[in-house]
């Protein structure tokens, strides 16, 4: 079967949800189950288990070096640790809702307490009462377990894109597109220790897989009546919970869903609702529009204090309820209500339904801390911005961002090499089929204003759709072999043998993303073993009410521990230091009118840099702790740029600068 051409079936061939008998279903599922071993059993499935096997094993092995990273390694971490430890006391009141990362939080929890259940019945520990005690007891336990997940859904999420791409092109296709996406640096970084981004793609891929097998065993089943074993309600709450995992996943996974539905030849195209969406549109249309009026005036009446949060939920709210009428006119216009009825589908109707149910029972924390949520949104609509760039011309500002995430996206030349010639393919061999996935790497551009910060990882959930799109010209190419091959028994093994050779010189030209990180983990480790040695001397030689200010590179178990606190999070007071450890975020006026250490990485490089940077807002803020004569270094651990350095530093009083 050649690229963009799935296979088609006819909706005769399966009886209707309203003929199907449990007796069928049970029959169904033994046939199923036959095909599989059968399947099994083929020699090219044989490859592509041993190939899958490959990747992963290989890419795995690099990762697993973040388990020997000491827990205290990133406050990306503690945030999630502290609402699973929150979660783990039975306390539903989640302060972190940057993410929002919920599923995974709840999922870590539940792991956890497993985990504890079982080890405390085959090693009983007098010493410790309960969950939390444990929890402290083990740390670096409790931290490895959440950096596993991330491993294991980075894993899972190359045999899922395996599946969705077997579907569009042949194992030539889907080969190159898995490659592809285990080798990203990107996505290889960000699962090297503990993010929700791989949980979030590995729902967004089930999702679509869900939707393919649905075209290509029965797609009568898009139009039917919803029902406990509706596809696309599932597919829905899959993409729901990728929502809730992490909220920007809305912007890559439906508008791809919605996209595949349109250009999919197999999506049943319709002159009229069917009488299930017919007879809940008088109920559910003016629910709609009381919901959206109801956000709007409440947007507009008790969300003062978030404005930009404020902003949105009017804007929000206007929209839902303009949208019933709006469908309504175009509806009842003839000519119009072609288009409506491919927009506005009965799948796409249940998919809405299905993600919205998704997101708020897997976050539902959210209905008693909506005002933290609130806080989040706001912070991030009104402080995330690059204000830098805001001064630019316009085009210059667009190359640049263009440019930014074109490097992030494809980091080596034989990416764009392959993008260029995805592209040709599917305008020359009119391979629509794969035109969602081009239309989705563009709408990456526009799915952000254009002044927020850039930051590599707001890539990571559109790779796995941009790895499909760049296997096309692999899955052709294998196409046209195998045509030529088709009369020539002695080139039988000739065409796999070529591709295989022409894998090994893609992965050859890509960038070890796996192998990266590793590095990367093995030189953050230096730099945690030489904090543990600067906690140390801290601990020996100041007194026990000293103030300790710790940059943000130089975070330490009392870090941990005063960010617990802060957030509510219970800390026993054995794990408690009685110094002042607090979070410095590098800028004089946090220090003023204070006297103790701090903690600094990086020695004289890393202060050129931050010079660099801070001199663009206000020059004053930095604190030269190697030239400030209110400062002095009292200790030295490395001389690298994993270097810690201590300082004493006195800012009760102002003083003159150095010559």
């Amino acid at each position: 079967m050649s690229a963009g051409r799935p296979k088609s079936r006819t909706s005769a061939s399966f009886p209707s949800d309203e003929t199907e008998s449990p007796a069928r279903w049970h029959f169904d599922l033994r046939e199923r189950t036959a095909a599989l071993f059968r399947r099994l059993r083929r020699p090219a499935t044989a490859v592509s288990l041993l190939y899958l096997a490959l990747l992963i094993a290989v890419s795995v092995r690099y990762l697993l070096t973040s388990l020997s990273v000491s827990w205290f390694f990133s406050s990306d971490e503690y945030v999630f640790a502290g609402e699973v430890i929150r979660f783990l006391n039975l306390d539903v009141h989640q302060r972190f809702f940057d993410m929002p990362g919920t599923p995974f939080m709840l999922l870590s929890a539940i792991l956890w307490y497993a985990f504890y259940a079982v080890q405390t019945w085959f090693v009983p520990d007098l010493s410790i009462t309960d969950v939390t005690g444990f929890t402290y007891n083990h740390l670096d336990w409790f931290f490895n377990l959440l950096r596993s997940e991330t491993i294991f859904f980075y894993a899972i999420s190359l045999v899922l894109l395996f599946l969705v791409a077997r579907r569009l092109m042949n194992r030539a296709g889907a080969f190159v597109a898995c490659l592809l996406l285990m080798m990203s640096p990107i996505y290889a970084s960000y699962s090297s220790f503990q993010r929700v981004e791989s949980m979030a793609i590995c729902l967004a891929l089930s999702a679509m897989l869900v939707t393919y097998r649905t075209l290509e065993r029965r797609p009568q089943r898009l139009d039917a009546r919803p029902s406990w074993r509706d596809p696309m309600i599932f597919a829905g709450i899959l993409l729901g919970v990728a929502a809730a995992t992490r909220l920007h996943s809305i912007s890559a996974s439906i508008p791809l869903l919605f996209l595949i539905l349109w250009f999919d030849q197999r999506t049943p195209r319709r002159r009229e609702y069917p009488r299930w969406t017919l007879s809940l549109a008088p109920f559910l249309l003016p629910s709609i529009g009381v919901a959206g009026v109801l956000c709007w005036w409440w947007a507009r009446s008790e969300v003062h204090e978030f404005p930009y949060a404020g902003a949105l939920l009017t804007k929000a709210g206007i929209a839902i309820a303009v949208a019933p009428v709006a469908l309504a006119i175009l509806y009842r216009i003839r000519k119009t209500r072609p288009l409506l009825l491919r927009v506005a589908s009965p799948a796409v109707l249940k998919i809405g339904l299905g993600c919205l149910g998704g997101f708020f029972l897997s976050n539902f924390t959210i209905f008693p801390q909506y005002r933290v949520f609130l806080d989040s949104m706001n912070r991030y609509s009104g402080s995330y911005i690059d204000w830098q760039r805001t001064t630019w011309p316009l085009w210059t500002n667009i190359r640049w961002y263009v440019d930014f995430y074109f490097k992030v996206f494809a980091p080596n030349t034989v990416v764009l090499v392959l993008l260029a010639a995805s592209v040709v393919c599917i305008v020359a061999f009119r391979r629509w089929i794969f035109l969602p996935y081009l239309i989705l790497f563009g709408e990456f551009f526009v799915s952000k204003p254009l002044n927020l910060i850039a930051a590599p990882h707001h890539t990571l959930l559109w790779l796995p759709p941009f790895a499909i799109l760049c296997a096309l010209p692999a899955a052709e190419l294998y196409s046209f072999l195998a045509r030529l091959a088709a009369g020539h028994p002695k080139w039988r093994f000739a065409v796999p043998c070529a591709m295989a050779l022409l894998i090994a010189a893609i992965s050859l030209l890509l960038t070890n993303g796996p192998r990266e990180a590793s590095r990367r983990m093995e030189s953050t480790q230096v730099r945690l073993t030489r904090i543990s040695q600067a906690t140390d001397w801290i601990k020996s030689k100041t007194p026990w009410n000293t103030t300790i200010a710790m940059s943000y590179f130089c975070f330490n178990p009392d870090i941990f521990y005063a960010w617990l606190q802060s957030s509510g999070v219970p800390v026993p007071p054995s794990v408690l230091d009685r110094r002042g450890f607090f979070v410095w975020w590098g800028t004089r006026d946090q220090l003023q009118g204070m006297a103790g250490y701090a903690c600094v990485t990086g020695g004289r490089a890393a202060l050129l840099a931050d010079k660099a940077r801070v001199q663009t807002k206000d020059p004053s803020q930095l604190v030269d702790f190697f030239d400030d004569p209110a400062a002095r270094q009292v200790a030295q651990f490395g001389n690298d740029a994993n270097e810690v350095d201590l300082f004493r530093f006195d800012f009760r009083a102002p003083v003159a600068k150095k010559n």
